[in-house]
């Protein structure tokens, strides 16, 4: 009698618990609202936060949503992230979306700011085979001073995004730069020293969007890359588990080894 009494008790619980559950779409919502209040707050840290929860409901959300993105990326200097959010909204909203104006005006600002740094990630490549281990600190200050970055971290993190942005892996030998198409990748570094990867992939009719995390304690921080001719594709391996393609790019041998020792120095980074 007694356990019968604590099964319904249990089941009580369980059922008030779904009760009490919004539904994602609504929780979406919810979230959205609460990212607008702190951005009109400046509290882009809880925006930020609600943005997260968002991309993990794993349902599609409103227009909205990357406007916000934006805004918020655009604050925390994340200029690359920032254009693709702002684009998004564009296009998805059209001349009708009642950010339509702001998001078209912030993206010809984000272009300015990003003129140096796209022009860096595509002329600028070192060779980081021939940098030992005591060359960091030089490596480092040189990101430093390309990006005007006010931490190792940031300036690591900057220019894989604007690598990766550079290099869309697309399977056409043309990429059409005013469409959304291919593997586009984004790179950051989590409260908790994780590596976040956000991919959004266009290969398809339907559009996904995948995210991923990875402790750096434990693994081997040097990241091998690799190149196939027949793809016309490169890519980084898994550093957790090395026999996996992680980040594949389009084939640009420069841009891949730039990308591995942009990728080592900061799980080293990290690690540390």
């Amino acid at each position: 009698m007694f356990r019968r009494t604590l099964l319904i008790l249990a089941l009580s619980f369980a059922c008030q618990a779904n009760a009490d559950s919004l539904a994602p779409e609504h929780e979406m919502r919810r979230l959205l609202f609460v990212a607008e209040e702190s951005i009109e707050a400046e509290r882009f840290a809880q925006a930020q936060e609600a943005l997260d929860k968002v991309s993990e409901l794993n349902i599609t959300p409103t227009v909205q949503y990357y406007f916000y993105r934006g805004r918020v990326a655009m604050k925390s200097g994340e200029y690359e992230k920032a254009r693709e959010a702002f684009v998004r909204y564009v296009n998805l909203a059209g001349g009708e979306g009642e950010y339509y104006e702001e998001s078209l005006r912030s993206i010809t600002r984000l272009d300015d700011q990003l003129k140096p740094a796209r022009q860096t990630a595509e002329s600028t490549s070192i060779d980081w085979s021939k940098v030992v281990d005591n060359g960091s600190g030089e490596y480092l200050q040189k990101l430093r001073g390309l990006y005007l970055a006010g931490s190792d971290q940031s300036a690591l993190v900057q220019h894989i995004n604007s690598l990766l942005a550079a290099n869309v892996y697309t399977p056409s030998r043309i990429r059409k730069l005013n469409e959304e198409e291919g593997i586009v990748y984004r790179v950051s570094v989590n409260t908790r020293n994780e590596i976040v990867l956000q991919e959004t992939n266009y290969l398809s009719a339907n559009v996904s969007h995948n995210i991923s995390r990875f402790k750096v304690f434990g693994v081997d921080p040097y990241v091998r890359s690799g190149c196939d001719l027949n793809q016309r594709a490169c890519w980084l391996w898994n550093p957790e588990n090395q026999d996996e393609k992680w980040l594949m790019i389009t084939e640009n041998k420069n841009a891949v080894d730039e990308l591995s020792r942009a990728m080592t120095e900061l799980i080293k980074l990290l690690q540390s």
